[in-house]
């Protein structure tokens, strides 16, 4: 069996055929597997993506809520320096108004006012001693001790 070189092309041209197709069926067959591959991929990242933006979202309401009491916080801090300002106010008020009333004070006793009242008080208590029994009224109990008695019987010299 002989074969003519046109016959022996077609043979070689079948033989690269069938190898191409064979190629072609490898390659369609390996595709197929990395879109399988692919997909099964994006749909599990696009689950993670869920959770993620999720987990996200509710950060950020966190966040916000977190923003929002400050917010609140800042508003009372606000109010009580503001009430604090009111108190500082009439702190002042009210020491101007007992330096006023410590000056008259001072005025009073220092005049002729408090030197009467001084005076009143001595003739007073000058009468109170002259009397009988005024001077028992204002003194303790006791009795006086003699130096011996301090030291238990040593008289220092």
């Amino acid at each position: 069996m002989t074969m003519n070189a046109a016959e022996l092309a077609a043979l070689i041209a079948a033989v690269f055929w069938a190898v191409l197709v064979c190629v072609g069926v490898f390659v369609l067959f390996r595709l197929g597997r990395l879109l399988s591959q692919s997909s099964k991929l994006v749909a599990d990242v696009r689950e993670r993506g869920d959770v993620l933006l999720t987990r996200a979202q509710a950060a950020v309401d966190g966040a916000q809520a977190a923003a929002d009491r400050a917010g609140k916080q800042l508003d009372r801090t606000e109010s009580v320096t503001a009430s604090m300002d009111e108190l500082s106010a009439g702190m002042t008020e009210l020491a101007g108004q007992v330096t006023a009333l410590a000056g008259l004070g001072h005025a009073i006793a220092v005049g002729p006012v408090g030197r009467m009242g001084a005076l009143a008080y001595g003739v007073r208590h000058a009468m109170s001693l002259r009397r009988p029994g005024g001077a028992a009224r204002r003194t303790l109990p006791g009795s006086v001790m003699d130096r011996g008695e301090l030291t238990r019987g040593k008289v220092p010299k």
